[in-house]
């Protein structure tokens, strides 16, 4: 049940909601940790380290986490558990009302509900690209058709990277395992990073975009980067480096929207896989990336010269990165959030006013991954990607009445935002940033 209607129903006087307000304090305590869902606390204190979207249940404790609880479909995981308490659920925005009417309404367009022939069909171009890049390294010896293998595996890796996306986003099998071994298959065995370190990350950074709490030294993981700061709510994360260190990384700050493009594409690849597998415990991603090094090492074999073996990669690799720019740009230059400021904002106004979509023709959508409407994949991230570009005038109009901002534009004009916000940003930063 939503927070709208809990609401509605105890305006109309039902006695069975317990909407009387109990403070925190009485149902918290130095040992007991809880979260509000629904105008209901609930003990998570022996369930954090059990939850499957990880530690940020954390940035959770003692709020309201109802809208993101519902976002990510997770309304039966709550009828076991007894409420330890009840709380008033607090109305941040007029919009949001509206925004959970777009939720039933997209649950009656069937907007999440798994569509196999276009599975079938992405996954099929998928398979289809990887058979063509070993046909024109292996049955060609023209260098150029070599290279064209090359640009071809970039694009191949771009597609696993989506197919990866969705399934972690629980929006194919739309069951926990099934999704994740097959977001393992297509992430880490053929894109070739961990897909369960980006899964990790990813609840991160959808459930607290762009959020920054400097109490905990913590930031949104996907928006953060040692070699730039987009915001200056991100300055005092770099504070108490060693000298060195931080002399290094003021100059990096103050040439960032000079080094922003070139470290995307030329560094993006290679910082991704060994970030991701640099702090991987689990065995069954260590198994599925050593599958992924089998096949590409055999690929890269019937190359006839090292030389062309490194071009090979380098150009792959270069390619992909140029794709990164597809969804770092939606976030890049958008506004940030203090975690106080997080709390007290609505969630789905936050998550519009951090997100910006990409203006493109109908035909582009699948070089975006259905993702240049990336605010309404951070609304409703259990949609659907192909229904993606259906929900976007839905969420227009309804921003346009409560005056929120919309933000979209081509991709031009989102890089020329995101230039010049990161060269804004490193002329305020400072040496010693407080």
């Amino acid at each position: 049940m939503s927070p709208t209607e809990l609401k509605k129903r105890s305006d109309a006087g039902d006695d069975s909601i317990p909407f009387i307000c109990e403070p925190l304090a009485e149902v918290a305590t130095k040992d007991k940790k809880v979260v509000g869902v629904n105008g209901y606390w609930y003990d998570v204190t022996n369930f954090i380290q059990h939850h499957p979207g990880g530690p940020i249940i954390e940035e959770y404790i003692g709020k309201d986490a109802s809208q993101v609880f519902q976002a990510y479909g997770h309304q039966g995981v709550l009828k076991h558990r007894k409420p330890v308490g009840s709380y008033k659920i607090p109305k941040l925005h007029p919009a949001d009302e509206d925004f959970d009417k777009l939720v039933h309404l997209f649950h009656e367009k069937g907007y999440f509900i798994t569509d196999w022939v276009f599975y079938i069909k992405k996954i099929s171009l998928v398979l289809s690209i990887w058979a063509t890049v070993f046909v024109l390294v292996i049955c060609f010896e023209q260098w150029y058709m070599h290279y064209f293998g090359a640009v071809l595996l970039a694009f191949m890796w771009q597609q696993c990277g989506f197919i990866m996306h969705d399934f972690h986003h629980g929006q194919v099998f739309r069951e926990r395992f099934k999704d994740h071994f097959a977001g393992t298959i297509f992430g880490t065995t053929l894109f070739g990073i961990s897909s369960h370190w980006w899964h990790d990350e990813h609840v991160v950074h959808h459930s607290v975009t762009n959020m920054v709490d400097l109490s905990n030294r913590f930031a949104d993981p996907q928006m953060w980067e040692g070699v730039w700061a987009q915001n200056e709510k991100l300055f005092p994360l770099f504070k108490g480096m060693p000298l060195l260190k931080s002399v290094v990384q003021y100059v990096l700050i103050k040439i960032q929207h000079i080094t922003f493009v070139p470290v995307v594409i030329f560094i993006g690849r290679y910082d991704i896989v060994i970030d991701s597998m640099r702090v991987e415990r689990r065995w069954f991603e260590w198994v599925a990336w050593s599958f992924h090094w089998l096949w590409m090492v055999t690929l890269l074999s019937y190359l006839p010269t090292w030389r062309q073996v490194v071009l090979f990669y380098f150009i792959a690799a270069s390619v992909q990165g140029t794709f990164h720019f597809q969804l770092i740009l939606s976030h890049y230059c958008k506004s940030f959030y203090r975690a106080d400021e997080f709390h007290t904002t609505s969630w789905y106004e936050a998550q519009i006013l951090t997100n910006m979509n990409i203006d493109t023709s109908t035909r582009q959508d699948w070089c975006y991954g259905g993702l240049n409407y990336h605010i309404e994949h951070h609304l409703f991230p259990k949609m659907a990607r192909n229904h993606l570009r259906d929900a976007g005038p839905y969420v227009e109009e309804v921003c346009k009445r409560h005056g929120i901002d919309y933000d979209m534009c081509c991709i031009t004009e989102a890089m020329w935002k995101t230039l010049v916000h990161l060269k804004k940003a490193g002329t305020h930063y400072k040496l010693d940033p407080r």
